[in-house]
């Protein structure tokens, strides 16, 4: 692969998952932008939050993603809100492959109800939907593939990104 794979949508939508079982298919490393800021940061995401304003996260998260892309190829699980800057969203769309995630809302709050001490922006239903109306335009304009995750296992998913790579070499 000599291109950046970059892995958007909501908390929930499976990037996580996905990200290190694309790496391995196409042996190319694996980024987990918020593992590795908790690694830096030696917090969890939640005690960012609870430190930095949400802002201030942005801003942390964006510096990291931008200086890391000069590497070589790899994988990327992003943040949920890795689209709200406009950069970011430049990069995302000029500097590899994007692949956007998309899931149902019963299926995100399903998928994220018993770790939401661990999503400082999950409080409920209604704000998940909400965090998803504001975002859904960025990740549609930034992605090159959607892939509905809502009845799909990570395997599927995986081959279903692989086919469309290959169909887009």
């Amino acid at each position: 692969m000599k291109h950046h794979v970059f892995i958007i949508g909501m908390m929930g939508s499976g990037k996580s998952t996905i990200g290190p079982l694309l790496s391995d298919k196409l042996q190319i490393s694996h980024v987990d932008i918020d593992n590795d800021l908790e690694e830096i940061f030696n917090l969890n995401i939640e005690e960012i939050f609870n430190h930095y304003t949400e802002e201030q996260f942005r801003v942390f998260e964006s510096r990291y993603f931008l200086e890391h892309i000069k590497n070589s190829p790899n994988v990327y699980s992003t943040g949920g809100g890795i689209v709200l800057n406009k950069q970011n969203r430049l990069v995302l769309k000029k500097n590899g492959y994007t692949i956007f995630l998309n899931a149902s809302i019963p299926v995100l709050y399903n998928r994220i109800k018993n770790d939401a001490n661990q999503r400082p922006l999950f409080k409920n239903k209604n704000m998940l939907e909400k965090l998803l109306n504001q975002r859904i335009r960025y990740y549609r304009d930034c992605a090159n593939f959607v892939i509905d995750t809502d009845n799909e296992t990570p395997q599927e998913i995986v081959r279903q990104i692989i086919n469309q790579l290959n169909h887009a070499n």
